[in-house]
């Protein structure tokens, strides 16, 4: 489980926990850098109702596909370009290159509204970012010729085709996670104007009221770029009245100086002065899938491990990347969407999904049994390694259920939507056509729906859960589950310290868990059994003798015997089945995912189990 790229290999920062990685029933997984690489590169874009991005062939109109091997535009006219830098689409350069205003204004917002710090080094210009998201769109201006040139408390300076222009820094509107925006305020030529980037739900309620051409237009290209799995960003400027700024300048201060209450106080004032804004264009960023992620998900699946995704991403982008990583596939009887803003809305969705669950598990005969309902459905062990193997071992792990037609159920939950699902009167509806459903996606939550999520689980399935991310927003999820992985990706170490384990890449979570999981959880157990036994075989003994000795407390045993019992004469097995016993190979392990599953239902060490123990301890001491 070492990561060659970055020399990066899996820690267990916990020693307590080892027999609990075979015991996983849910698995709850951030989507941006755990199951994607984070490496965001500037893809598409709308601007002015006008979609830039796609190669289209002249000859037919058609939209081309981009390979390795397309060529790409050429910024070498830009002095500050960077060569790794790719982006095919000519007519935006053209644009840009033709004075147009609109692509103009797009570009300023780009290099203006952002967090991010420049930097000389080696006298080449670099920037530091709070998020890759930032680092890509400030770099795609760069490229087309809007540099950001440095920051200081009170100014932004950039460099427009190579001429130099400097604003001055009225205020910053924080970004985070409940506004899902930012804004800077800024002074130029004697012209105030407030630049905005966000998502596109949260904009698009603070745009002017007569912008509704603009808008759906812009939201045929937002629904393109999201259905192509791309990250969305909306961009909106709005010119501010001088004397309507600086009143609304005094009241942030004594917002921003109460001693209660403060971050309500500032959302109320951000909200006066970001609204009838102007929608300026969408940014398109894509963040390619980790290796190995559809094969993983698909062999947790197959041991009976329920996979959610929790994604502060939109609906369509969260849908697209659950096809790409086989969570939502073709063969599925239907995918729910819950996206109701009441909550009698999201009540009736959820009572008519379960209906739907019902009436097609009648439909195979019968009304399903528990079991089956929170089984996920598997057609076969779906192995990613045929060439290893031959077709009879295949044949032979194939799933005892090839026989069960239908696909199972998805259901994709909106994060407004999940605020009334998660109502104590709702929750356990919600869990109920949730638990009957193969996959789960939650998009657009907050950190503290995560953990509310994971919470609601643990709560009411009595399973132990893993939550795995790699961000500081996943932190709180990944204190609230059983276990927490943590992904020492793009975003800091906040993840990592907060977690249980740390794993460098999504793909390694399958060994982690079918292999040292399942080894610890079996070792851990057979230690247990034997533990018992020896215990039980040895102190028996005196309790028989002391029948024979009057209950003069004589020892049966040697003192010395007594003494070295545990040290020596029994310490072996323990140490020796405890650290190496496999009963199968890692490889099996991974080829056969079903033999995770006696974890799920406590076989190897229960109540039945201890009694045995005891009474084959009991039989040795008799016979000794």
């Amino acid at each position: 489980m070492n990561y060659e790229k970055t020399n990066t290999s899996a820690k267990a920062r916990t020693t307590t926990l080892n027999e609990e990685l075979g015991q996983i029933e849910y698995i709850f997984s951030d989507k941006t850098g755990t199951l994607t690489q984070n490496i965001m590169t500037f893809n598409k874009c709308s601007i002015s109702c006008k979609c830039y991005g796609d190669l289209i062939d002249e000859a037919t109109n058609e939209v081309m596909e981009i390979t390795e091997n397309t060529p790409a535009l050429d910024f070498s006219w830009n002095e500050n370009y960077e060569p790794e830098f790719r982006f095919y689409d000519s007519s935006l350069l053209d644009a840009v290159r033709g004075n147009n205003r609109d692509v103009h204004s797009f570009f300023r917002v780009l290099a203006l509204c952002h967090t991010v710090m420049p930097e000389e080094r080696n006298g080449k210009l670099e920037y530091q970012a709070q998020s890759p998201d930032e680092a890509a769109l400030v770099s795609a201006a760069r490229n087309f010729g809007f540099v950001f040139k440095e920051r200081s408390p009170n100014s932004i300076t950039i460099e427009v085709m190579g001429k130099r222009e400097v604003y001055e820094l009225l205020c910053i509107l924080d970004f985070n996670n409940v506004r899902k925006r930012m804004s800077v305020i800024l002074r130029r030529n004697g012209k105030l104007r407030l630049y905005c980037k966000g998502a596109d739900n949260v904009i698009y309620e603070r745009l002017k009221a007569d912008s509704s051409e603009v808008k759906a237009k812009t939201q045929e290209h937002l629904n393109k770029f999201a259905g192509e799995g791309l990250r969305t960003l909306c961009l909106a400027v709005r010119d501010l009245d001088e004397v309507f700024f600086s009143d609304w300048k005094h009241r942030h201060q004594e917002a921003a100086l109460a001693m209660d209450s403060r971050d309500d106080k500032l959302d109320a004032i951000y909200e006066e002065i970001e609204r009838d804004m102007t929608l300026i264009g969408v940014t398109a960023i894509e963040d390619k899938l980790q290796d190995g992620v559809p094969q993983t998900i698909a062999n947790l699946a197959l041991a009976g491990i329920k996979i959610w995704v929790l994604t502060g991403d939109k609906q369509e982008t969260a849908i697209n990347i659950g096809y790409s990583c086989q969570l939502l596939t073709d063969e599925m009887a239907d995918i729910f969407i819950v996206d109701g803003h009441t909550y009698d809305d999201v009540e009736a969705q959820l009572g008519k999904f379960r209906e739907a669950v019902r009436s097609a598990g009648l439909g195979h005969g019968g009304a399903p049994t528990a079991a089956a309902a929170s089984a996920p459905t598997s057609v076969s062990i779906v192995t990613f390694r045929w060439d290893q193997h031959s077709e009879s071992e295949y044949q032979r792990g194939l799933s005892v259920e090839e026989s069960d037609t239908t696909g199972g159920f998805a259901i994709v939950i909106n994060g407004h939507s999940l605020v009334h699902a998660l109502h104590p009167q709702m929750e356990k509806l919600f869990l109920e056509v949730s638990s009957q459903c193969k996959s789960v996606i939650c998009c657009r939550v907050t950190p503290l729906q995560k953990a509310m999520v994971v919470e609601l689980i643990k709560k009411n399935k009595k399973a132990v859960t893993l939550a795995i991310g790699d961000g500081a927003n996943d932190v709180s999820m990944i204190k609230a589950a059983h276990i927490g992985v943590g992904i020492s990706g793009q975003e800091g170490m906040q993840a990592v310290l907060a977690s249980d384990y740390s794993i460098a890449q999504f793909r390694f979570l399958e060994r982690l868990l079918l292999v040292h999981g399942r080894w610890s959880y079996y070792r851990m157990c057979k230690f247990l059994r034997y533990f018992f036994y020896k215990n039980f075989a040895f102190t028996l003994c005196h309790f028989w003798f002391a029948f024979f000795c009057g209950f003069s407390a004589q020892t049966v045993f040697d003192p010395m015997f007594i003494s070295v019992y545990n040290l020596f004469y029994t310490s072996l097995p323990v140490l020796a089945l405890g650290i190496f016993d496999q009963d199968v190979s890692d490889r099996y392990s991974l080829c056969y995912p079903k033999l995770y599953t006696p974890g799920h239902c406590n076989l190897l060490f229960n109540k039945r189990e201890f009694l045995r123990s005891a009474l084959h301890g009991f039989f040795t001491s008799c016979v000794l």
